[in-house]
């Protein structure tokens, strides 16, 4: 099991009670993932017209996420 993110220095976490905890969340993710992908957008705009991206920083992040989303449609890229 890989290290995660809350995990403190010193302390094991018990793979079980992580499988168990952590249940179907990467099914769960997989299938939410275009939508987060859309909501990213979505943020992206909002803080443009907050003014705090300009037309060019939106728009490359725009892209990069429709590329991400391309990606993962086609297999590319594995969320897991």
């Amino acid at each position: 099991m890989s290290n995660l993110l809350w995990q403190k220095p010193g302390i094991t976490i018990n793979e079980n009670i992580q499988r168990f905890l952590a249940g179907n969340d990467i099914i769960d993710d997989q299938s939410l993932f275009l939508f987060d992908i859309q909501a990213s957008k979505a943020h992206a705009e909002g803080l443009r017209n907050i003014k705090l991206l300009n037309e060019s920083e939106c728009q490359s992040l725009c892209l990069q996420l429709d590329k991400l989303g391309e990606l993962f449609k086609s297999g590319e890229f594995l969320l897991d």
